[in-house]
């Protein structure tokens, strides 16, 4: 005789009845987790970004709070379940951190995003450790150190005059037929700074370990030519990325350096030490949210650098200028706070004048530190990055966030002593948020890249109106060549495009890496130079 079930038989609960309290947390949690990446995928706005992340950030949070809560103590599952599943829990949670080897969080497209390395990945130091025995066993012969800046050479950051404007290059826009060749890529942890360029040698500024060091490369083979070394680490607490940020400057036979926290090198072309300061200890300043990023700048016999302050007791001395030859401190003026562009050199209005985009907003020091005029500029967090755009001798484009948008100021130089400078707002647009990527102009057209998404975007010069729009490249870099723009992406992907606002603007593209690349490039000759975090690339270009 078959079982037969009783109907008045008690009945346990229901799955509803078990799993309600996760089924409405997921149900609820998941879509605003997911809802940064859908505004980005749909084109909204960007400014929605970052709420949104930190909106789903929180919910994420509290979901596991809540769920935590349930299992412990509303849940209806026997206590050896419940322990056994946190201990369970407990033991993958514990497993997946240790196997974490880096962990960095990134500003993509969409937001916020994670970046994990994992321990059984090779890392970086680990490829370049092996990298290096590699080529201590070669027993080829490398010519002599040369630091000679030639005229198509790219001896500091964006160039001589730091506008990224290559004017000598006529780029071969057919890649389908004349591709570029990878000459040579190697590892290079640590730094977001560029690639200096001159003679025969590459130079850049890593971390390796605890350790600062600029690295002296064979242009033509990629063949470390020297190291040198100091004790330096800046750690971004924002997990953001460590390391060095500014790209080195050579000059005279002599390379200088600023590291992340502050630390203005001089060594020779054969990789001495000529003299060093740590220019925050010297002016008494106070380190900034992502470290020092500004570039050491030539002026006549002196270089260049901005400290910035402590804002709980400023002292004087927050652009400094060391004798290139023996270190000593020549003079140190203002008060102001730092940001994270570099002091550029620049003829405005016939007058030539240091321009520094600083926490504050923009100002210009003439040759002897005497300040000139200043504009306020504020912004959240002092993220003004990118380096003003001089426009037409007489004009200058500043841009950071898309909240404040961009302006265009004209100059007027004084007539006599007791006159002041005379500016002008031409005019002011939510038209460009440059954030972190310099724009470049022909004096006409203003080339840049907007927002966190880095929609490629041309501005008429006179007016500030868009012209045309192209993709979007993230937070990247770009050139300006004699008749075309070249755009390295956030992902390691270079393009040219059309300057003429053509209906498709991108020429040609050639993909160099597949990971973060915020790293400016550097065009010297025929050679492309192309870095992020861990790896440096050198390409040859096809030209006209």
């Amino acid at each position: 005789m078959g079982y037969i079930a009783n109907p008045d038989a008690p009945q346990g609960p229901s799955l509803w009845r078990l799993f309600r309290v996760p089924i409405v947390v997921l149900t609820v949690a998941c879509p605003v987790v997911a809802l940064p990446f859908a505004w980005a995928a749909l084109g909204f706005p960007e400014e929605g970004v970052m709420p949104l992340n930190m909106l789903a950030q929180l919910a994420f949070v509290l979901s596991v709070l809540v769920l935590g809560v349930w299992w412990f103590l509303l849940c209806s599952f026997r206590w050896v379940i419940v322990l056994g599943g946190a201990v369970l829990l407990g033991l993958a949670g514990t497993a997946f951190y240790f196997s974490i080897s880096k962990f960095e969080v990134t500003a993509g497209r969409a937001g916020l995003v994670p970046r994990i390395q994992f321990f059984w990945e090779t890392s970086a130091e680990e490829q370049l450790t092996k990298h290096l025995a590699e080529e201590t066993a070669k027993k080829d012969t490398l010519p002599e150190l040369d630091a000679t800046i030639g005229p198509k050479d790219f001896p500091a950051f964006r160039g001589i005059k730091r506008d990224g404007v290559v004017a000598f290059a006529r780029l071969e826009t057919d890649w389908a037929s004349y591709p570029p060749q990878v000459l040579w890529q190697q590892p290079c942890p640590g730094g977001y700074g560029g690639v200096a360029v001159a003679g025969n040698i590459a130079v850049t500024l890593q971390q390796r370990g605890q350790q600062e060091v600029i690295v002296c490369y064979d242009r033509a083979t990629g063949r470390e030519r020297w190291n040198y070394p100091y004790d330096a680490y800046y750690r971004d607490a924002m997990k953001m990325g460590d390391g060095p940020r500014s790209t080195p400057t050579i000059h005279d036979g002599r390379i200088f350096t600023l590291g992340g926290t502050g630390e203005l090198v001089c060594v020779t072309a054969q990789g001495k030490l000529v003299w060093s300061v740590n220019i925050l200890d010297d002016s008494q300043a106070k380190n900034i949210k992502w470290g020092m990023t500004g570039s050491p700048l030539i002026v006549d016999d002196l270089v260049v650098a901005h400290a910035g302050i402590d804002p709980e007791k400023p002292a004087p001395g927050s652009l400094v200028a060391f004798e290139q030859k023996t270190g000593k401190k020549r003079w140190g003026v203002g008060t102001r706070r730092a940001g994270y562009s570099s002091p550029q050199l620049v003829t405005l209005a016939n007058v030539p004048q240091i321009l520094v985009f600083d926490g504050e907003g923009l100002v210009s020091y003439d040759q002897a530190g005497k300040e000139l005029w200043n504009i306020p500029w504020i912004t959240k967090y002092d993220m003004n990055m990118i380096q003003p755009v001089v426009i037409g001798g007489d004009s200058v484009l500043i841009s950071a966030e898309p909240s404040e948008g961009c302006a265009l100021y004209r100059f007027q130089a004084p007539t006599t002593k007791s006159d002041s400078w005379t500016v002008e707002n031409r005019w002011k647009a939510k038209t460009l948020g440059a954030r972190y990527a310099n724009p470049v102009t022909d004096n006409k057209q203003i080339f840049a890249l907007h927002g966190l998404r880095g929609e490629l975007r041309c501005l008429d010069a006179e007016s500030g109106k868009i012209r045309w729009k192209g993709g979007e490249h993230g937070p990247g870099q770009m050139l300006l060549t004699k008749d075309a723009l070249l755009v390295v992406s956030d992902e390691g992907v270079v393009t040219l495009h059309a300057t003429d606002g053509a209906a498709h603007p991108e020429l040609a593209r050639f993909p160099v890496f597949n990971d973060k690349t915020w790293n400016t490039p550097a065009l010297a000759g025929d050679q492309l130079f192309v870095r992020n975090q861990d790896k440096i690339a050198c390409l040859k270009l096809p030209m006209r």
